[in-house]
């Protein structure tokens, strides 16, 4: 476990005694005899100490059970090539105690040129972004070949000629072929995964920037609309002010810079999908009751990537509008702070958000809630880390990227 991928560190004393605990439980219940009783303990043993211990992905605890899975395979075989091989040699064992040694000799042997081979094969699997149905699905084979392997022993127990135990090793190779294709499979389906997340992720990309060139050319429009009228605005405040109707011509001029700033597109900052992000989200919330404060700093985030910067901002931005209600606040801060790039983001909120599993949940109907598991995936690729903070009233998420 401590060679494979993991993200558990805890002190030498807490694994030796998870290790001394494991070994005993283990022998008590080898004991009993009871073959099945002895695999479960083992398995789900395994598989909660890897848990716990060293890597709580659902990747690792498919591995683990393969790994449990492999290593019955590899008893069964020792077990069964080594009386093959006694049965059709002349290799003849005079004191039947010394048997006993010969068969752990070669379980032991066969068991670590196993882990050797599936630690490396492990290692070069690249496993994320799996759905829980379809971590549920793999592990049926897994399971399946304990079950079928512990099966097959108990039949061996009764009668094992020659043609039965060659047998046995042609379902032990398929078997173990199988679980190894499993993890390709689990692997390719994962990697499909993640392509459909960036393909998500480009379409949210794209109808932003349609959405801002779409509100351009409105604002186009507009301007060419008050441009062909600005003549009689003009002559209209002239004639309010002949008349000494000043009060009324002041209303007639504020009306009209309020339409010359609507035709204005903001610039928050020089980067161009930020700036289609922020004005397209800020749009939005022109029609509810936000007060929205945006501090951008002298600071140059080229190094993200444009992808990365929908996936981050986008998500953050949509998750704080879903949050707050009318007469709240949002309020977006970034800047730069020594060699880090510092992204504050803080919004009022009525209701806590939702938890499970220690992941929140969107309160949108239909909707997986994966925005906060999409930044910190792409927070990943530049080795920066978000910190989220809420109370009863206000939600907070603090992000530092290294530059």
């Amino acid at each position: 476990m401590s060679k494979l991928e993991r993200n558990i560190y805890k002190s030498k004393i807490f694994y030796i005694s998870i290790y001394l605990i494991y070994s005993i439980i283990v022998t008590i219940v080898s004991l009993t005899a009871n073959g099945f009783l002895n695999i479960l303990v083992i398995t789900i043993g395994m598989i909660l100490i890897g848990h716990f211990g060293y890597n709580d992905s659902k990747s690792c605890k498919l591995y683990y059970l393969i790994f449990s899975a492999g290593f019955f395979l590899c008893d069964g075989l020792a077990a069964i090539l080594t009386s093959l091989i006694i049965q059709t040699t002349s290799v003849y064992i005079g004191n039947t105690a010394y048997y006993p040694i010969v068969l752990v000799i070669s379980i032991r042997l066969m068991e670590f040129i196993y882990a050797r081979f599936a630690i490396g094969f492990m290692n070069r699997r690249k496993i994320s972004g799996l759905k829980f149905t379809q971590f549920i699905g793999f592990m049926i084979i897994p399971i399946f070949s304990i079950v079928y392997m512990f099966t097959l022993l108990s039949y061996m127990k009764i009668y094992a000629g020659i043609e039965e135990i060659v047998l046995f090793i042609i379902n032990a190779i398929m078997i173990f072929i199988v679980n190894i294709y499993v993890t390709y499979m689990f692997e390719n389906i994962s990697k499909n995964n993640v392509l459909q997340n960036e393909i998500n992720l480009y379409q949210q990309k794209s109808k932003l920037q349609y959405k801002y060139y779409d509100n351009l050319e409105r604002k186009y429009q507009d301007s060419r609309k008050l441009a062909h009228d600005i003549r009689n605005h003009l002559n209209t405040i002239e004639e309010l002010h002949k008349i000494n109707d000043t009060e009324t011509a002041k209303h007639y001029t504020d009306d009209i810079h309020k339409m010359l700033n609507e035709l204005n597109q903001k610039y928050y900052t020089s980067n161009r999908v930020l700036n289609i992000i922020l004005n397209e989200k800020f749009n939005y919330t022109k029609d509810k009751d936000i007060n929205i404060e945006c501090r951008i700093g002298d600071v140059n985030i080229e190094f993200i990537r444009d992808i990365d910067i929908t996936t981050i901002f986008a998500n953050l931005l949509d998750n704080a509008i879903e949050a707050t209600k009318d007469k709240g606040y949002i309020n977006l801060d970034i800047n730069k702070f020594n060699e880090l790039l510092v992204i504050n983001i803080s919004n009022s909120i009525t209701t806590k958000p939702m938890q499970k599993n220690k992941k929140f949940k969107s309160t949108k109907e239909n909707h997986q809630g994966l925005g906060i598991e999409n930044i910190k995936k792409s927070l990943e690729k530049y080795d920066g880390t978000m910190l989220i903070d809420f109370d009863e009233k206000e939600f907070k998420v603090n992000i530092i990227i290294p530059i």
